[in-house]
């Protein structure tokens, strides 16, 4: 009877994970609920014993705890306890990892990329759609058609799906599927440089070098395809897209205005002062960082102290704008290599599938990458996302090695 119990539930998480998938680009909501959901169904589920003993067992799931158990122990050193943990506490959207590892079926874990796919192909049709002025959703406009989160984590979502249907399209030996894949990866690579995601842009070029190496074992035409990929796609957005242009041609003045005029009232401007004054709160607090929460009180502060010209950047800078910098000032060099040391593990999971080898490459270079100019690991869409990815490697990786 137990175990009747306990296969109706994991047929459950099976389920559900699909859902969660499916709602993940479309809804903060849904997110939480099927998050919420998924942990219920794992403890109803029970068979705690040998779930805690393969838990404890791997690799990735152990340098996730040691940084998270680091993020808690900070509090020792901060004046705000309760903020910190309540910053910590946003973690639990990683619950899913866990979940799926240890509780996904096999024949679901194709089924759950899918389903993503097919959420951010709905995405993509309400974002042509207020593109083209058909409708209009929420606070997306033509100029930024990013219906359901910040544009900078849109640009990353849909970076990371053209991609993975690329890697369909150079694996796929069906001609009707090849032909599907090719469409809907013209439409979504349209879509990302529609939008005013820089970072997703770039993470997706550099995405398209590792692919290919990653997918063809001659390096010479490994290289071909990816700089005739690059020089087509870059080319037409910037030809095409006058949001691409405009960002384009606004991030290079900014830069040069950085440089010239020490001005750092823009967007890239106010990240490159991020750094200098970073860089203060690092040599002063190197090992274990200034705080959560502090280091954001000691930012400002040393911009009212020793960096006046920067006091416009004040008003927009909640975070670093660098997931880095972020962590180093928070949590020090100790943190850094500690949050590193997770994505060290998740390079290292074994796969014998092709698909998930290459979503393991695909998704470390675009997330390493979109670190760069955002704080994209503490976003609720982006740890979605990190769950759904992780826990579907580890799912597959566990069922490819189970006898």
């Amino acid at each position: 009877m137990n175990k009747e119990k306990t296969l109706d539930f994991t047929q459950y998480i099976n389920y559900v994970a699909l859902a969660y998938a499916f709602v993940l680009p479309l809804s903060r909501a849904g997110v939480s609920f099927f998050t919420a959901l998924l942990v219920l169904l794992w403890v109803l589920e029970g068979n705690f014993k040998s779930k805690i003993k393969r838990l404890l067992q791997n690799n990735v799931v152990i340098a996730l705890c040691l940084f998270l158990i680091f993020n808690l122990i900070s509090a020792v050193w901060t004046n705000e306890i309760q903020e910190t943990l309540e910053y910590v506490g946003k973690y639990w959207f990683f619950l899913p990892i866990i979940v799926f590892f240890t509780s996904l079926q096999k024949e679901y874990i194709p089924k759950v990329t899918s389903a993503f796919i097919l959420g951010m192909f709905i995405s993509e049709v309400i974002a042509y759609g207020v593109f083209f002025d058909l409708w209009h959703f929420k606070h997306a406009t033509a100029a930024n058609p990013s219906p359901f989160m910040h544009h900078i984590e849109y640009s990353v979502f849909l970076a990371f799906t053209a991609l993975m249907l690329l890697s369909r399209i150079f694996n796929s030996s069906e001609l009707k599927y090849k032909l599907l894949y090719s469409f809907f990866f013209i439409t979504i690579s349209g879509n990302l440089f529609l939008t005013a995601g820089r970072t997703g842009q770039i993470a997706y070029i550099l995405g398209l070098f590792v692919l290919s190496i990653a997918s063809f074992k001659n390096r010479f035409k490994a290289l071909m395809i990816s700089l005739i990929l690059s020089i087509f796609v870059l080319g037409s957005a910037f030809n095409l897209s006058n949001t691409f242009h405009e960002r384009v041609m606004t991030a290079k003045n900014s830069l040069v205005n950085v440089i010239e005029r020490e001005d750092y009232c823009s967007s890239w401007g106010s990240r490159a002062g991020a750094w200098v004054v970073s860089k203060d709160i690092i040599v002063e607090h190197p090992l274990v960082g200034v705080g959560i929460v502090d280091n954001m009180k000691e930012f400002h502060t040393l911009i009212d102290t020793k960096y006046p010209q920067m006091k416009c950047v004040q008003a927009n800078f909640m975070h670093m704008h660098n997931q880095y910098l972020q962590i180093l000032t928070e949590l020090g060099i100790v943190g850094l290599i500690l949050f590193l040391f997770i994505f060290y593990r998740i390079a290292n999971i074994k796969l014998e599938e092709q698909e998930y080898r290459l979503m393991k490459y695909i998704y470390i270079t675009v997330l390493l990458f979109s670190f760069v100019p955002e704080v994209i690991f503490h976003r609720q869409f982006s740890m979605a996302l990190f769950a759904l990815i992780i826990g579907l490697l580890l799912a597959e990786s566990r069922t490819e090695n189970e006898v």
